[in-house]
């Protein structure tokens, strides 16, 4: 039976991506939107890179232009939380005591920036949100200290805004590399070289114990596992992040689907696959196989994409320089199973295509 209404909890790419397929695929039944932040969907990734360093401004982040979803009769309800769902009797409850009524709910609920373990004081940031850029943005003034904690894409993507803006930047990471668990400690330690060429201190192999604020409130200082103290007037917390899985069902329920952030590897392009994917289940289409997992980060110079999943344990295959280099993950076969391509966005749209191709075939 086909659906009289579909809500969308979150309005991010999946959740967006989960209106536009149902409209596309001719859904005319009313769709409601739900999204906790007060803007419509917007591009996430650049947050970190071109809006940080203020080339981008909002209205550019925009994934569609305004009026796009009215025109297409989707319901935007912004600035608010839904937080309760009844499967049973299909009703969403929002933090504004709204009564959303479902016959199929997409739980699209993205994910939360982890936390370090203890109290932080004014001063200490995080970067997931449009209004989290805001802030972090007007802390960046030439001559600013800023500690990165966490040595992830997030956290090199803002080290690399922040010099470019005059900021000095520190990036402390516990792991013996950084992204060490993706990519491996060889490929790690070749980013974190490329990171201090560009005048960034790299503190590997160090945790964060405290942190420190001065008379007024403010960090000021963070004190580091082996006992040192890093002054800082700024810092960013970028230790990952993990699924917002409250609305989830303890038991699957056929008028109820998960997509995005929430259950997936959370990738743009896993997310906006899952978005579309929910939408056809509803309407009881067919779902094309997901495409090779695709990341990309811009940092240093260097556009980085990483197609496939590197295992950090496959034999490495590396050719270039330090300015355009290929590092290929192989299998026990000899096959490429996965790539990280810097500044080579041709050869990254042949390995996506070959492991599409591959994927397919597996399939058939």
């Amino acid at each position: 039976m086909t659906p009289r209404a579909v809500v969308i909890v979150g309005a991010g790419l999946a959740g967006a991506r989960a209106a536009e397929t149902l409209r596309a695929e001719g859904y005319d039944g009313r769709v409601l939107l739900v999204g906790e932040e007060p803007v419509a969907p917007y591009e996430r990734p650049a947050l970190s890179k071109k809006f940080l360093a203020g080339t981008r401004d909002e209205e550019s982040l925009l994934l569609r232009k305004p009026g796009f979803w009215e025109s297409r009769g989707i319901e935007l309800m912004l600035g608010r939380r839904v937080e309760t769902i009844d499967p049973t009797g299909r009703i969403a409850r929002t933090s504004r005591g709204e009564e959303l009524a479902f016959d199929a709910l997409v739980v699209a609920t993205g994910a939360r920036p982890r936390r370090l373990p203890f109290d932080v004081p004014a001063g200490v940031r995080e970067l997931r949100t449009l209004a989290d850029a805001k802030a972090l943005r007007e802390e960046l003034s030439p001559g600013t200290r800023l500690a990165v904690v966490g040595g992830g894409f997030v956290g090199a993507e803002v080290a690399s805004t922040a010099r470019s803006l005059g900021v000095e930047v520190t990036i402390v990471e516990a792991a013996p590399a950084p992204v060490a668990r993706i990519l491996g400690n060889a490929v790690g330690h070749m980013l974190a070289a490329r990171w201090r060429d560009h005048g960034i201190d790299v503190r590997l192999r160090t945790g964060v114990s405290s942190l420190r604020a001065d008379a007024m409130g403010r960090v000021d200082s963070v004190v580091l596992t082996d006992g040192s103290e890093l002054r800082a007037d700024v810092v960013l917390v970028g230790v990952g992040v993990e699924p917002v899985r409250e609305l989830l069902l303890e038991r699957p329920a056929l008028h109820v689907h998960p997509a995005g952030d929430v259950v997936g590897p959370g990738h743009w392009t896993a997310a906006a696959h899952d978005g579309a994917a929910a939408a056809r289940r509803i309407l009881g289409l067919p779902v094309a196989a997901p495409p090779p997992h695709y990341v990309w980060s811009d940092q240093f110079g260097l556009r980085l994409q990483i197609v496939g999943s590197p295992n950090p344990d496959d034999r490495l295959q590396a050719d270039g320089d330090d300015d355009s280099f290929a590092v290929r993950y192989l299998g026990p076969d000899g096959r490429t199973r996965a790539a990280l391509l810097a500044n080579r966005p041709a050869e990254a749209a042949e390995i996506r295509r070959l492991l599409a191709d591959e994927a397919l075939a597996c399939a058939a």
